[in-house]
């Protein structure tokens, strides 16, 4: 392709179109319309606000005179019953729809997007073959504590976070982890109970030489402990509760693999019993580095517009947004798609930078160069 997306202009209000181009090559070129705007008729008479504020007393005096002095009407106020018809007071009604719960309506694109790009990442970081797959699973629990558990998952999905790196860091080994939560269908449909899944990949060793720096037993128990906080671990048995094993295909599509399923996107009666608050498991360093890296204003809003206008086969894939409205019909407001040669990465220090660690002076050192400075200051007075 001959465009290039390598520049950011900042976007101007008064271009109709609003293009964005993500790091994975996904885009949008949305059609922006301008607010409506009261127009104010040359016949009408602009209204202007009293040069100043007439005191109380005042008023009082001037409404009596209209009505005879007599001021019953107003300190008789009659007390209407609220619920009947006709009488006027606080509506019970709620005055916009009720938002659906965060996670009900399954993995959406974006955050599919973010998963897949950000696993990606990782195997070109820290290469594929350094990569560990790892799957968590939940024994069969007491109604009461696969409650606690479910209340609690976003918790325990952080702590095991925390842990996993926490051991990694003492093996001298940086990592980032992506990964999502799976809703199981199969042991939904065979007990009628929703248990989640946690799939999580990361860098599990050093380089292609070196030994994997966690064994499963050590996983396990990582996992054990984090919803230990929540429930009598020692009550059931986890020998079976982890699988971790090594990445040979794409990482993303390991990923996609369990977004793509049903279990994941789930049906309507599989997410009215639970589902997560959040369905994907990505750190912070890389979801600020999908949003640093994407391209958006003015530059790009025309370099798609001209992409779109001139598209070829090997482009990638583009599909057109449509509205429909009783004024208009139904009309194309503009473009989504992917890319295939604007799909951009991260480096090493990208996802670790370098942060200089702070070294303390030594209290004698202080006095030295104290006092050198006080004997080179009497000698330029000297």
């Amino acid at each position: 392709m001959a465009f290039s997306f390598d520049q950011k202009i900042p976007y101007r209000t008064e271009n109709n179109l609003s293009g964005k181009l993500r790091p994975s090559g996904r885009f949008s070129l949305i059609q922006i319309f301008r607010r409506k705007t009261k127009r104010v008729m040359s016949h009408e008479k602009e209204i202007q606000a009293p040069s100043a504020l007439r005191p109380v007393q005042e008023l009082d005096d001037t409404y009596a005179k209209l009505i005879g002095g007599d001021f019953s009407p107003l300190r008789k106020v009659p007390t209407g019953n609220s619920g009947s018809a006709g009488d006027i007071g606080l509506s019970d009604a709620a005055i916009s729809p009720i938002r659906a719960q965060r996670g009900s309506k399954g993995i959406n694109a974006r955050q599919r997007d973010i998963l897949c790009w950000g696993a990606a990442t990782l195997e070109r970081v820290y290469n594929r073959a350094n990569l560990s797959f790892l799957t968590y699973t939940l024994p069969d629990l007491s109604p009461d504590d696969l409650v606690a558990v479910k209340a609690n998952w976003g918790d325990i999905v952080n702590r095991v976070q925390l842990r996993i790196k926490e051991k990694l860091s003492g093996k001298d080994i940086k990592t980032s982890i992506v990964g999502c939560t799976e809703l199981q269908l199969e042991r939904y449909q065979n007990s009628g109970v929703v248990y989640p899944h946690l799939h999580m990949v990361f860098r599990g060793r050093r380089d292609s030489h070196s030994d994997w720096a966690l064994k499963p037993h050590q996983f396990r128990r990582i996992w054990r402990n984090c919803i230990g906080k929540f429930l009598d671990a020692t009550a059931y048995t986890w020998t079976a509760s982890e699988n971790v094993e090594r990445v040979r295909k794409s990482v993303a599509g390991y990923l996609a693999k369990y977004v793509s399923k049903c279990a994941s996107k789930a049906e309507s009666s599989l997410l009215s019993e639970w589902h997560p608050k959040d369905w994907i498991v990505v750190s912070r360093r890389i979801r600020q580095l999908y949003e640093s890296m994407s391209l958006t204003g003015e530059y790009v809003s025309n370099m798609l517009c001209e992409v779109v206008g001139s598209w070829r086969t090997g482009y990638g894939y583009v599909s057109g947004v449509f509205i429909s409205s009783p004024a208009y019909g139904e009309r194309r407001i503009g473009y989504v798609g992917w890319l295939r040669e604007e799909i951009h990465y991260p480096d090493y220090q990208d996802l670790h930078p370098y942060v200089a660690p702070v070294v303390e002076e030594a209290p004698e050192l202080r006095t030295t160069l104290s006092v050198t400075l006080e004997d080179f200051i009497k000698m330029q007075l000297c």
